[in-house]
């Protein structure tokens, strides 16, 4: 393949100067000034090396993903073996074999673990975590044909038969370079899709599936991409030290010294993290003083952080720096008068189902919680092109009717058609994959990301590239992710959003995160646009203005609505048809002016005849 034309871009030139950097200066300071870069002090480094690594692979998975591992060490321990075993056992095998060899037992290890994740959370996935890493020490790690128990494993440095790194310095110029490697994956994971689908699982399952992301396929994803780095970085620590036994990697050495590292650091804060874990390596070894208290004063600097930052101390500099902007930018201010127009979804409107159909069908919809039936045999018809109102009193089941819909509650009886075709069985992603897209009554974004990450990350199914492309981040990725960034910065400029694009969703008002709610709802261009009160919490001119930009959405953008609404009048002025549930059956259903007349409706619901709001 030729190289004529071919340009390394600024940041592909700033990482080989800092490969080339971490290669060559170790080796050169070890042999020019050996009574100041000492081989002691070399291996420091190189502990503080493998304390960044082992530390960044734990907070791709608590922090990004917020899968909680009390049993990181043991996936270490599994790096560790496997590269001593591999190097050391039959041919004499190189240093780099045996770090592919922890590469793929930690990531193996790590999947068999992952899968209690998919029906375990918060505590239960942490017992199941710490259960895993004592049974690993105890059982494993001392399987004397395999291990030798506590007389351990030499893990050689050859890198062939006649080139061993017998220094300490020439051995950390290489795990600069491995935890360079392990940085800049962490770098690519965060900007493209893995990274946006593991936060959206962290901030809300829910909501991850009603983008098109597959929680059970990237919490796997997860777990192994964690477990992988786990391996290599403790396959790194080991053949640094040169042994390794039963009690090297035991829990309370590196299990819970690395849940430290990342929650003081910053959980997702991959600086803070790496900082901490540097701290944390050479504080005990430079003041001898302090050494053995090491885990105490990291125990007492957890419980500090977690009182009053929990975002470690990343978030104490964020909140300086938060601070600085608010002085210099106005307070975002509330949406009370009118709504700025919403962005055109990508593409034409969808054409009508074939044969005329309606887009939506649900048939006699069963809905039950033990022994409370929230729906009671529910049909219904969305024709597209319209605006379905749906409305009845607190406790009506609504909402519960939207997620058997859209797939977060399996309903058991009934059957749901979308665009003539029966989705019952699909799941909530493969759902928002073929053109549904839903709000929350509580605002449906992750609320820790910006506003541009947010439309990032409602765009995940057009981000149509491989886990490998965005590990690497090949031409391909970066052409899509272009692509992704400036779509959503055109949706933040029909917003007139642009002075909030890098703003935490957390930060906006509340009528400003309805609005880039449905906004992101929309840029994913679905055929069917579920909103859950989309109103609550708007000043009446706001509902006034939101009633408009609902119109547009059905005349202008060509989108079908199914609506759940408190506010009536703004149903019966936007609505084409309605219907109406009350003690989870269907109580009426007809036009506005039929609804707002019903006897029933008025009885149960209304006490009054209802008017729509005005144009």
């Amino acid at each position: 393949m030729s190289l004529k034309g071919f340009a390394p871009s600024p940041r592909q030139i700033k990482i080989l100067i800092v490969a080339a950097s971490f290669i060559i200066l170790p080796p050169l300071l070890a042999r020019a000034i050996p009574g100041i870069f000492t081989d002691y002090r070399a291996l420091m480094l190189g502990v503080a090396t493998c304390y960044v690594a082992a530390a960044l692979s734990l907070n791709l998975l608590m922090g990004y993903a917020g899968q909680i591992s009390l049993g990181h060490g043991a996936l270490l321990g599994t790096g560790a073996f496997a590269s001593g075993l591999v190097t050391t056992r039959g041919p004499e095998l190189p240093l780099y074999a045996g770090l592919l060899a922890a590469v793929l037992f930690g990531a193996i290890l790590a999947f068999l673990v992952g899968l209690p994740a998919l029906r375990l959370r918060g505590l239960y996935l942490a017992i199941a975590t710490i259960g895993f890493a004592f049974m690993m020490q105890e059982s494993v790690f001392r399987w004397q044909p395999i291990t030798r128990g506590s007389a351990g494993l030499e893990l050689p440095r050859r890198l062939s038969r006649n080139w061993v790194l017998t220094e300490n310095a020439d051995y950390l110029a290489l795990a600069l370079v491995v935890a360079l490697f392990v940085w800049l994956l962490d770098v690519n994971v965060v900007r493209t899709k893995l990274g946006r689908a593991f936060h959206a699982i962290r901030e809300d399952e829910a909501v991850a599936q009603s983008f098109g992301i597959d929680i059970t396929r990237y919490k796997l994803t997860a777990f192994v991409l964690s477990g992988s780095l786990a391996g290599l970085s403790g396959a790194l620590y080991g053949h640094l030290i040169g042994f390794v036994n039963s009690d090297t990697f035991s829990y309370d050495a590196w299990s819970l010294f690395l849940v430290v590292l990342v929650v003081v650091g910053g959980l997702g804060n991959r600086k803070g993290v790496a900082v901490a874990a540097v701290f944390f390596a050479l504080t005990p070894r430079l003041l001898q003083s302090i050494e053995g208290w090491d885990l105490i004063i990291g125990a007492f600097l957890l419980v500090y952080t977690m009182a009053n930052h929990p975002g470690g101390f990343a978030e104490v500099f964020h909140e300086v720096r938060m601070k600085r902007q608010a002085k210099r930018d106005p307070a975002p201010e509330d949406l009370t008068t009118r709504l700025p127009k919403l962005p055109a979804p990508k593409g034409a409107a969808p054409p009508p189902t074939e044969g005329g159909g309606p887009i939506l069908e649900v048939s006699d919809v069963r809905v039950s919680f033990g022994g409370l039936v929230a729906v009671d045999g529910v049909s219904l018809e969305v024709p597209a092109g319209k605006i379905i109102g749906l409305i009845g009193p607190n406790g009506a089941g609504k909402t519960t009717l939207f997620n058997a819909i859209s797939g977060l509650v399996k309903p058991d009886a009934g059957d749901i058609k979308f665009q003539g075709e029966s989705v019952t069985a699909l799941s909530p992603h493969a759902r928002a994959a073929l053109g549904m897209g839903r709000t929350f009554q509580l605002i449906g974004l992750a609320k820790n990301l910006s506003v541009q990450e947010n439309f990032l990350m409602a765009q995940h199914a057009s981000a149509i590239y491989g886990d490998g492309s965005a590990l690497l981040f090949t031409s391909k990725a970066a052409r899509i992710e272009a692509e992704l960034i400036d779509r959503a910065r055109e949706a933040i400029e029909s917003l007139g959003f642009e002075r909030y694009a890098e703003t935490p969703v957390k930060n906006l008002s509340h009528g400003q995160q309805r609005l880039v709610e449905i906004a992101c709802a929309l840029i994913t261009s679905p055929s069917l646009l579920m909103l859950d009160e989309p109103s609550a919490g708007f000043a009446p001119a706001a509902v006034e203005s939101l009633a408009e930009r609902l119109k547009e959405i059905r005349d202008e953008l060509g989108r079908t609505v199914l609506l759940i609404e408190h506010n009536i009048p703004m149903v019966l002025s936007v609505c084409d048809y309605i219907y109406v549930l009350n003690f989870g059956s269907l109580l009426a259903e007809g036009t506005p002016d039929e609804v707002a007349s019903h006897p029933e409706v008025i009885t149960a619901y209304l006490g009054q005849a209802a008017q729509p709001v005005p144009a």
